[in-house]
């Protein structure tokens, strides 16, 4: 399926993404025509339809946010999907992703070649044009961060994938992890100077310098994970380049970062303009995890599946005083009116509990429900709030850890508490810092942002024991990194899977 971008009523959007031609719904049959409008050996006419070349490429971020973003949160302590009675079993696949048990058949498809070749295709058809490209260094530079963007996210889940820079070849063979790790780290690097510095609606959403210094931040923060070699200097390095630009700054009130006209927060450094009508991908998490009659307390115009929640653990470690619990729904329902809403058995008031009895057989009122983002009073399905993918509390907390991990509690801690002090009132600063303390507060901060299973990884303890995950994981770790897809693996003969599947 095609579909072509029309004149958003959010006149911020990419105004790239609006003059080009895009392919991104869930059809993502992306090896084939991009254009659906202009025939593709007729492109390139005019340098307006050269320039428009480079919304496709954002347009493969409507995808970010899509199932297996969600099942990789099910994999943390932070998230999970219950089955509730014959809602939501699925087999049980659900619940092995929890409990680390999934297999390469049934693991979340981190796979993200699609959107590789979609940003090859157009730099092939740049390299191959007659017409002088505008702004082409540039363009090439936001091209080349965004394919370095799903790079990053193909080492942090899969690790060992192929590096593919040409539209066309043979079948490839895996890389090493640190092949990988160090192509993304030069991709960026040679780019990072020929991005914008300029921050404002024209640049809103677009791949800037500050994007790529914070990829390389988050790079570097997990290097030790990536190579064996941590680097901690480097990743302050880049969280510092961020802070000294002077152009972000922590919103206020917390909640105003995910609003739905949040394309004003001074916080959000990068993010995706999903749009209900023009852009919709798969941020839909109302929809998952509401209860079925959610949507007579909203006044919103979708009705919801009544699955994933918060495991409880993670909810009841939250300071009750702490603003960004009201991440959560939780407690007694009423409807927009005022009525008491009911399960299906039309007996028992639906009352959300943070507890979760029977992880395999819960009941419609357990578990505490995802409310993040601001909800739009006549909302669909489909967010018009835009996710944010990196945000300025990110930089300062990886600063924070870095100092932390290098010698500087003080410092660190001084990060952390700005971080903390919007959320309380009256303040409640941190008196010392530890690393646990950090990684719980990074938790409170990033509640389903997708940061959790990255986390808990540097930290070395997606291994334990956790709410319904009884079994810590075996010796070896292979579970900190998924399989490739056996579709994958079935397609080409050049690959080799990962340890331990």
């Amino acid at each position: 399926m095609h579909l072509t971008l029309k004149v958003m009523r959010k006149n911020y959007l990419l105004a790239i993404i609006l003059s080009a031609v895009l392919s991104i719904t869930a059809c993502t049959d992306l090896d084939e025509e991009l254009y659906s409008s202009i025939p593709q050996s007729q492109f390139g006419g005019t340098s307006e339809e050269i320039n428009s070349l480079i919304g496709p490429a954002y347009g493969t971020l409507v995808n970010y946010v899509n199932n297996d973003f969600w099942m990789q949160e099910i994999t943390t302590d932070e998230y999970m999907i219950p089955a509730r009675g014959l809602d939501w079993y699925s087999g049980g696949i659900h619940l092995r992703y929890h409990t680390h048990e999934w297999s390469a058949r049934e693991t979340p498809n981190f796979w993200r070649f699609e959107q590789v070749t979609t940003v090859n295709k157009i730099i092939d058809l740049l390299d191959n044009t007659t017409v002088e490209i505008e702004n082409k260094d540039r363009i090439y530079a936001e091209l080349r961060t965004i394919r370095a963007f799903w790079y990053f996210l193909m080492l942090d889940n899969i690790g060992n994938v192929p590096i593919v820079t040409e539209f066309e070849g043979e079948l490839p063979k895996n890389n090493t992890r640190k092949e990988v790790y160090d192509f993304v780290e030069s991709e960026l690097l040679a780019v990072v100077d020929k991005l914008t510095e300029e921050k404002s609606t024209n640049t809103y959403t677009k791949a800037t310098k500050w994007v790529a210094y914070t990829i390389l931040a988050k790079l570097y923060l997990n290097a030790g994970v990536y190579t064996g070699a941590p680097q901690w200097n480097k990743c302050l390095e880049y969280c510092n380049k961020v802070v000294q630009s002077g152009l972000y700054e922590l919103e206020p009130n917390f909640f105003n970062n995910f609003k739905v006209k949040n394309e004003g927060s001074k916080e959000n450094i990068w993010s995706i303009p999903y749009d209900a009508d023009y852009f919709r991908g798969y941020f839909i998490p109302y929809q998952m995890s509401w209860h079925y009659s959610s949507y007579l307390t909203f006044d919103v115009q979708f009705s919801s599946w009544n699955g994933p929640c918060a495991v409880p653990g993670f909810v009841k470690s939250f300071d009750l005083a702490d603003a960004r619990r009201n991440s959560f729904l939780i407690g007694p329902q009423r409807s927009s009116t005022g009525e008491v809403i009911y399960t299906r058995d039309g007996i028992t008031p639906l009352n959300f509990t943070i507890d979760v009895r029977d992880f395999a057989s819960a009941t419609e009122n357990e578990g505490a429900r995802l409310f993040k983002w601001e909800v739009e009073k006549g909302g669909r399905t489909h967010l018009n709030n835009d996710f944010a993918i990196f945000r300025y509390s990110d930089i300062l907390l990886m600063k924070a850890e870095c100092m932390l991990r290098t010698g500087d509690e003080q410092g660190a801690r001084a990060l952390v508490n700005e971080v903390r002090e919007r959320n309380f009132n009256p303040a409640k600063p941190l008196s010392t810092l530890t690393l646990d303390l950090l990684l719980k507060e990074r938790g409170f901060e990033f509640v389903f942002e997708g940061w959790r299973r990255n986390d808990l990884i540097r930290f070395d303890v997606f291994k334990n024991t956790w709410d319904f995950k009884p079994n810590s994981d075996p010796a070896d770790r292979h579970t900190y990194i998924f399989p490739i897809p056996l579709t994958i693996m079935d397609r080409n003969p050049n690959l080799t899977q990962n340890p331990g599947y």
